[in-house]
């Protein structure tokens, strides 16, 4: 039974059904305008929840407070992100309604519009003034919400916008690597964005391998297959890893489940080989025949292109970097260090050297293969 008096009571209850007529009765009746019931909620907060905009806009026009906070943190604006109702929030932001009151949760209707992948709701609420770099309480700001749904739009207007790009959530993950790990667990075909979400991220200056104590960007775009991005990282100047998930060797894991041109660029990147390491990728090649495996499945790599790599690789493990190549690797390095682990391509530019030089640090040869 509820605890507060009856007419209250029958005022939460016509705002939740939306019958505008019992509440002008009720409100004429002397019924005190933002009354809360047991969760802090007033009569304004139901009918944002339950979409009822005309109810809405009758309860504002009798003194309800628009930026009253529930028993959780929670604003009219806040609830009617979270239920979805789109047109209440326009309706409270055009009547001037505070967009960065927080929850308790620490999240504010940014954070909830973007969680729900409402983008229409989210860039105005952006440009209402919402503050796109508050955290949560798990540390999650609003790009990490809009790479975790994976909206293209959405994640391009936020960094336009000036959203930190390397900030991390508590369990170390930053917007990339919450892109690549919601990929990985959305349903199929329901995330279809995802390189050219990573390439946004590489060009707004993300740190090219900032991990989060399990895998890094290099190492993950290596465990999903992706060949393009991983290959990105390292054109770009990442910094070469010497193991992967579970301690595997990166170079193997480079080689069985992506395209050569990845594993040759890894070791022109500085990758020194080991023979061991080239005995296991040897191991990794399919043993059935290219006829038999074009039967069975017409688009598998046949494993020519690795088994033509073997054999390079069988000769880099024999010999040591050039001193042309090991100037390289020490330039590239030390050009990672400067920039704060971002891209180094710009950098390379401002270098003191002749311009084919430049095209050498740069590994210009392997530009053609990233865009194909």
């Amino acid at each position: 039974m509820p605890t507060f008096l009856d007419e209250e009571y029958l005022l939460f209850e016509a705002a939740k059904f939306g019958k505008e007529d019992k509440i002008r009765t009720l409100i004429s009746n002397g019924c005190r305008a933002n009354t809360c019931d047991g969760q802090g909620r007033t009569a304004l907060h139901w009918a944002a929840e339950y979409g009822y905009l005309s109810t809405v806009c009758l309860l504002i026009d009798s003194g309800w407070e628009i930026n009253k906070q529930d028993h959780k943190g929670q604003t009219p604006l806040l609830i009617a992100c979270n239920c979805r109702r789109e047109d209440v929030a326009i309706c409270l932001l055009k009547l001037g309604i505070d967009v960065n009151t927080c929850d308790v949760n620490g999240n504010t209707a940014l954070h909830r519009a973007v969680h729900l992948n409402l983008e229409s709701l989210t860039l105005l609420l952006i440009d209402a003034g919402c503050d796109i770099s508050v955290h949560n309480d798990s540390n999650w700001t609003s790009l990490h919400e809009a790479a975790r749904v994976g909206n293209e739009n959405i994640i391009r207007t936020l960094l336009q916008r000036g959203a930190q790009v390397n900030t991390v959530t508590k369990n170390n993950m930053s917007p990339f690597l919450c892109a690549i790990f919601y990929y990985k667990i959305a349903p199929r075909n329901t995330y279809q964005c995802l390189d050219t979400i990573l390439k946004m991220f590489i060009d707004s200056g993300c740190q090219l391998s900032q991990g989060d104590k399990q895998t890094t960007p290099f190492s993950a775009c290596i465990n999903m297959d992706n060949s393009c991005i991983a290959a990105l990282l390292l054109f770009h100047g990442s910094v070469v890893e010497r193991k992967g998930k579970f301690s595997k060797s990166i170079l193997v894991e480079a080689f069985t489940r992506c395209e050569p041109f990845v594993t040759k660029l890894l070791v022109m990147s500085g990758y020194q080989v080991w023979p061991e390491e080239v005995d296991q990728c040897s191991r990794r090649i399919p043993a059935f025949s290219r006829s038999f495996l074009r039967l069975a499945a017409p688009d598998i790599d046949t494993g020519r292109g690795r088994n033509e790599l073997i054999p390079w690789l069988r000769h880099r493990s024999q010999n040591p970097f050039s001193l042309l190549e090991l100037s390289r690797h020490a330039v590239r390095v030390g050009l990672n260090i400067g920039t704060g682990d971002t891209s180094i391509i710009n950098s390379i530019n401002f270098l003191p050297i002749p311009t084919f030089l430049k095209n050498f640090v740069a590994l210009d040869d392997f530009a053609s293969s990233l865009t194909t």
